[in-house]
C-alpha cells in the first residue's frame, strides 16, 4: 500500500518512467525511511495500469529502447487523495537489531560495544541522509509552500526517529563503558544497561 501511495503520489508531481522513479525518488527524496527495488517499482506501475490509476505513453528513442513515461488517470488522483487521507496503521516493530541485542549476553564487553557503536554509526549515517534530503527540499522551489512543508515534515519524522535511536544507543554504550551492565568486565554492574 505504501509503495503504490508513494508511486501515485511521484506521479502526481510529473510524469516518469519507472527508472525515474526509481532514480529520481526512492533513492533521492524517500531514501532515508522508504526503499524500492526497479523489479517492484516496475510490478506496482504495472498493477496500477492494470487498475487504470495510470497510463503510459511510449516514448521513441534513437539508440536506446523504448520508454514508457508514466502519468496518472483522473481516477488515479481520486485515488491517490483517498489513500493519503486513510489513517494507515503502523507497522509492529520487526527490529532484527533488537533480537540480536536481546540475546547477546554471552558477548563480552568490547564485542557488545563494537555492535552498538556500528549500529549508532549506522543511524547517524542515515540522519546525515535526511539532513541532507532536508537540504535538497529547500532548494527546491518547484513545490507549493504546502507540499514543501508537509515534505519537510515526513523529513523531520525520520530526522527524529534516528535522533532518539542515536541517543538510545549513545546510554548504552555509556553504560557499557562504565560497567554498569551485569557481568561487566569494567564494573560493578550496579544498575541496569539501560536504566530500567
Amino acid at each position: 500500500m505504501s509503495l503504490e501511495l508513494a508511486v501515485l503520489g511521484f506521479l502526481s508531481e510529473r510524469a516518469q518512467t519507472g527508472y525515474d522513479l526509481k532514480r529520481r525518488c526512492f533513492e533521492g527524496a524517500l531514501r532515508t525511511f522508504w526503499t524500492a527495488d526497479q523489479a517492484q517499482i516496475y510490478r506496482t506501475l504495472e498493477r496500477l495500469r492494470t487498475e487504470a490509476l495510470v497510463s503510459f505513453r511510449t516514448r521513441r528513442q534513437t539508440s536506446r529502447p523504448d520508454r514508457r513515461v508514466f502519468e496518472l488517470t483522473g481516477q488515479g488522483k481520486e485515488v491517490l487523495a483517498q489513500r493519503a487521507a486513510d489513517l494507515v496503521p503502523s507497522p509492529a516493530l520487526r527490529d532484527p537489531f533488537l533480537v540480536q541485542l536481546y540475546f547477546s549476553a554471552e558477548l563480552p564487553d568490547g564485542e557488545l560495544l563494537a555492535l552498538l557503536r556500528a549500529r549508532r554509526d549506522e543511524y547517524q549515517q542515515r540522519l546525515d541522509e535526511v539532513r541532507a534530503c532536508s537540504a535538497e527540499l529547500a532548494a527546491d522551489k518547484v513545490l507549493s509552500a504546502r507540499a514543501s512543508v508537509l515534505k519537510q515534515t515526513a523529513l523531520d519524522g525520520a530526522a527524529a526517529h534516528y535522533r532518539a535511536s542515536i541517543d538510545w544507543l549513545d546510554d548504552c554504550i555509556l553504560a557499557v563503558e562504565e560497567g554498569a551492565l551485569p557481568g561487566s568486565e569494567a564494573g560493578s554492574g550496579q544498575r541496569h544497561l539501560f536504566g530500567a
